[in-house]
């Protein structure tokens, strides 16, 4: 091995080390800020199992955390991020839903979450109904066409297009299960 190797090499070692490093420093262990903390933790949508990393983080420093603290901080961070327009854009993505985000304490996240899946699934069903049409027209095409190239260009423009529609259809029914399944906390 080169030096440069070895070099390079030892920079991606310490850059994965890095990354797998504390979720605090140890500045923010020591200043004990336990409900800001818990708070910036709430408004990122984190769960309760979050404050596991700090404790390991902060275990290196010899800091204890306030977990009461953490969590009232974590709760009032919470009730920034359980919007309905959260949940409206996780459901439109074809998320799961945020669990941190109980039904019961922010029920306008849950609503904000199911229109979204409907959108989606809505705005799925159109692509796919496109996509349907424009499969009949390329089958029509191919039928007509005599030019062999022509017919083997038309031949993967439908393939494409079965391939486009074999993804909108696993992805409108993965939204029809989301649908189904976090029915339950609408009601």
């Amino acid at each position: 091995m080169t030096m440069k190797t070895i070099i390079t090499l030892g920079g991606f070692a310490l850059l994965t080390l890095l990354s797998g490093c504390a979720t605090l420093s140890e500045t923010e262990c020591a200043s004990g800020n336990w409900q800001q903390i818990g708070y910036k933790d709430g408004k990122s949508g984190r769960d309760s199992d979050y404050i596991i990393k700090h404790e390991s983080a902060c275990i290196e420093y010899g800091v204890q955390l306030d977990r009461e603290a953490y969590e009232a901080g974590r709760q009032q961070g919470l009730a920034r991020y359980c919007t309905a327009d959260n949940g409206f854009s996780r459901g439109s993505r074809g998320s799961s839903p945020n669990l941190s985000c109980s039904s019961h304490q922010f029920p306008v996240y849950f609503d904000g979450y199911s229109q979204g899946l409907f959108s989606r699934l809505e705005r799925l069903e159109i692509e796919l109904d496109e996509a349907y049409k424009e499969h009949e027209i390329l089958t029509e095409v191919l039928r007509r066409v005599k030019d062999e190239q022509e017919k083997d260009r038309i031949e993967l423009e439908l393939e494409d297009v079965d391939n486009d529609i074999d993804a909108l259809q696993r992805q409108v029914s993965q939204t029809k299960d989301l649908i189904r399944r976090y029915q339950r906390y609408q009601d």
